[in-house]
């Protein structure tokens, strides 16, 4: 009789190591799964961003390449112009503000939403407005022509 009650204490003690292996395989594969879609959401955010990152820049380099010194120089200092427009799934949006006589400050902003993730990205630009009328653009100031913007 004492045989066989060791025997049935060892048939418990085996079920209740599978079952807790069982319950650490499971959390092992949960865990392993929420790691894989985080670094899947992670990677389409960072996508997100680069798309913002690139669109804003397009902008800005567009905008400050048709701006025209003479109607510059005839403007007061203060917003000169806002546009707003959609491409795609992005939005963005660029304004010019004079803020001297020979300056003037470019900002673009662009914004991407997508199945509840919101992109952004801003940059801003310092362009000269040069004295000479023959000369037929602003230039962008030196160094890095455009700042990142939070």
């Amino acid at each position: 009789m004492t045989g066989m009650m060791s025997r049935r204490d060892r048939g418990g003690f085996a079920l209740l190591t599978v079952l807790l292996l069982m319950a650490v395989g499971t959390a092992l594969a949960v865990g392993l799964v929420n790691g894989s879609v985080a670094s899947r959401e992670q990677s389409r955010l960072e996508t997100f961003q680069r798309r913002a990152l690139v669109g804003a820049e397009s902008e800005l380099w567009s905008t400050v390449s048709v701006l025209v010194p003479a109607v510059l120089r005839a403007q007061p200092v203060g917003t000169v112009s806002a546009t707003v427009r959609t491409v795609g799934e992005m939005t963005l949006i660029v304004t010019v503000d004079k803020v001297d006589t020979a300056v003037v400050w470019t900002v673009a902003t662009a914004t991407i939403r997508r199945s509840g993730t919101v992109a952004r990205h801003r940059l801003g630009m310092t362009s000269l407005i040069p004295s000479d009328s023959t000369d037929p653009a602003v230039h962008p100031v030196p160094e890095r022509a455009w700042a990142e913007l939070f």
